[in-house]
């Protein structure tokens, strides 16, 4: 999401480049010499946005996630020249993307329009595995090509010029276990790595995971995260003054978090069982259970389905943004025909006075993002950032034509994000489509996702359409 309040962002330096010390030019160069002479991989990556997946409406239909980075072959060779391979065996990957939004009173801020548009990508470089070991390392850039010369009237995250290492670690994986240490996405509620933007958000720390997509337990410890609009990874969250300078955010500076999960999907007779369980303890934050249920029609043509969600949160250490007393209790009716989805959903917040936005739920990693896996939430601004009440949101979507992806939301938020105060009642209107080209063009898609949002407490309307062409390969 775009944030309510778009803050000046300056960069130290007249020229932004990479951590690594490669600017923006030869990373530029480096791309063109590696697709001229053919030693780009010819994989393309398929764009997350085209998932249909229920359980997890929000973050597919508010944008496109960045693709987790490709996994190494698990093929070993003990020759002298296996080193050599781990390298001239890798797989290059990479992204180009051209994105455009456009808004009219921004964030219901009369005539205020921060229409942006700007360039980037990744190029990132796998090796191949040797006694279960890989590398991966990225590099991401960004330019604005068309925005105000103010930086107050452009968009905060496609304004300024960007330049930074991406994914960087080392990784073991033997039969369905891997651990993982460096610069890495995750997955995980409420950090995952989405959200429509050219740089990802990342994290440096260590993560280990046994399982698959259906069967999953996992630990992680993270020390430093870098935002979608930094440079370097430190010792902040999206509540530190770098992201946003407006209260309660802090100039503090905190020791990451830690989480463990698990979850499990079971077929039983003709029903369909899912689940997973998180603990997070973000530090001088807040400490935070996550569970998520799901029984669904297994087969037919028609396949039921219903979902429910508990959320508890209290303050940890030096409880940044004061005293955190959350809980979320959601549900979700569905049903899923061929690759058309419908959902009914619902999160019911209940008011805490005297705690952080009258019993709000605290992501220092998604606060002005996405909502990840809560069930009602709009699109431009995120439930989490609202208050406490009741959310409410229905939404459509499935592949109607080969390769094409359309769908619509309406959500409506009875939140309140103080004691005593009235409710925002917050109306959003939301339609979006996506097509993947293929054959000659595979690699290439284009999205757009435009929005509609409206508060009775607001003098003005406000909408923003969020354009995007991308080449994956």
């Amino acid at each position: 999401m775009i944030l309510e309040r778009t803050p000046v962002y300056r960069r130290n330096g007249d020229r932004a480049r990479c951590n690594a010390g490669v600017p923006l030019r030869e990373l530029a160069y480096t791309l063109a010499l590696l697709t001229a002479t053919g030693t780009l991989g010819a994989a393309h990556a398929a764009e997350a946005a085209n998932s249909t997946r229920a359980d997890k409406p929000a973050q597919n239909a508010r944008a496109d996630e960045t693709a987790p980075a490709k996994e190494a072959s698990t093929e070993h060779t003990d020759d002298p020249q296996s080193l050599r391979k781990m390298f001239t065996q890798g797989d290059f990957d990479g992204e180009l993307r051209l994105l455009y939004f456009t808004n009219r009173n921004a964030f219901f801020a009369e005539d205020v329009d921060r229409n942006t548009a700007t360039v980037g990508g990744h190029l990132g470089f796998t090796s191949a595995s040797l006694h279960g070991f890989s590398l991966r390392v990225s590099a991401y850039a960004q330019r604005g090509i068309d925005h105000a010369g103010d930086p107050a009237e452009r968009n905060r995250d496609l304004g300024p010029d960007l330049s930074t290492l991406g994914e960087a670690y080392v990784q073991w994986r033997g039969r369905d276990f891997r651990v993982r240490a460096g610069n890495q996405a995750l997955d995980a509620p409420f950090t995952a790595t989405y959200d429509y933007r050219i740089i990802p958000q990342l994290y440096q720390g260590v993560s280990a995971r046994w399982g698959d997509d259906t069967r999953f337990l996992t630990a992680m410890r993270m020390f430093r995260y870098k935002s979608r609009i930094s440079e370097s990874f430190d010792r902040t969250t999206n509540y530190n003054r770098e992201f946003e300078p407006f209260a309660p955010n802090t100039d503090a500076h905190t020791d990451g978090f830690w989480a463990v999960g698990a979850g499990d999907t079971v077929t039983a007779g003709p029903a369909e069982f899912a689940g997973q369980a998180w603990y997070f303890e973000y530090k001088d934050y807040a400490r935070m259970f996550y569970t998520e249920g799901r029984i669904a029609e297994a087969e037919g043509d028609w396949r039921p389905f219903l979902g429910l969600q508990y959320i508890r949160e209290t303050e940890d250490g030096r409880a940044l943004v004061g005293e955190v007393d959350h809980h979320t209790y959601g549900a979700q009716l569905g049903v899923e025909h061929g690759s058309l989805t419908a959902t009914l959903n619902y999160d019911a917040i209940p008011s805490e006075p005297d705690t952080y936005l009258n019993g709000a739920l605290v992501t220092p990693y998604a606060h002005n993002e996405a909502s990840g896996p809560l069930f009602a939430q709009p699109f431009l601004t995120s439930t989490q950032d609202l208050g406490s009440g009741d959310a409410y949101a229905a939404e459509i979507k499935g592949a109607p034509l080969a390769d094409t992806v359309l769908g619509a939301r309406y959500s409506y938020m009875d939140l309140t994000p103080a004691a005593g105060a009235g409710s925002i009642d917050q109306s959003e209107y939301l339609i979006y489509g996506i097509y993947q080209f293929d054959g000659a063009l595979s690699g290439l898609s284009i999205a757009d996702f435009m929005a509609y949002q409206s508060q009775p407490g607001q003098p003005h309307d406000f909408w923003e359409n969020r354009l995007k062409l991308s080449y994956s390969f």
